[in-house]
């Protein structure tokens, strides 16, 4: 019960995060610039600009956040906002950058709650479905099997049923035949 509520609780900042990013990439790939532009331009990719990136990252983490929240596949959704939680704890908030002491601060708080959504995509990554979850997947597969089965026995039994019907109506044509002749 508590990781079917903490998932999509989780979910939702980075889903707010993810769709600001791509409504309003400017503000966020500003804060970026300094860490990724040197990366860009040491790469060699001058056509991709970091407001691109930026929307690009959002609408990824929005994805992954989406099925993190649906617990459709819980831990690979975890892993995949680890890593994009990863880029922007290293991109996003660069406070050692921050000249004023006072802006430094506030820059390290949210670099900080970065952090800690980090470890908590990271947790939600080793948290696959609980056992009870499986338990009841299993059940349902099991029944399904038997219910294929069950389906396949009664195939098989109408076949038998038909057969043996023919079988019958074969006999009582020989029968009737042998009696013809013995007449």
């Amino acid at each position: 019960m508590v990781r079917a509520l903490a998932r999509p609780l989780l979910a939702t900042w980075f889903v707010y995060g993810g769709v600001e990013s791509m409504l309003e990439p400017e503000r966020r790939a500003e804060r970026a610039a300094p860490v990724v532009d040197p990366l860009l331009k040491q790469a060699g990719v001058d056509e991709v600009t970091t407001t691109d990136l930026v929307k690009i990252h959002g609408a990824a983490t929005v994805a992954a956040a989406t099925v993190l929240a649906f617990s459709r596949t819980p831990r690979t959704a975890g892993l995949a906002l680890t890593g994009l939680a990863a880029l922007t704890v290293a991109a996003g908030r660069p406070f050692w950058l921050v000249e004023d002491e006072e802006e430094r601060a506030a820059e390290r708080d949210q670099f900080l709650k970065n952090l800690s959504l980090m470890g908590g995509a990271m947790l939600a990554a080793s948290a696959g479905h609980s056992a009870r979850h499986v338990a009841r997947k299993k059940k349902a597969k099991a029944k399904a099997a038997q219910k294929k089965v069950d389906a396949k026995a009664k195939q098989v039994e109408a076949k038998a049923k038909k057969a043996g019907a023919q079988a019958k109506a074969t006999e009582q044509k020989v029968i009737a035949f042998g009696r013809k002749r013995a007449a």
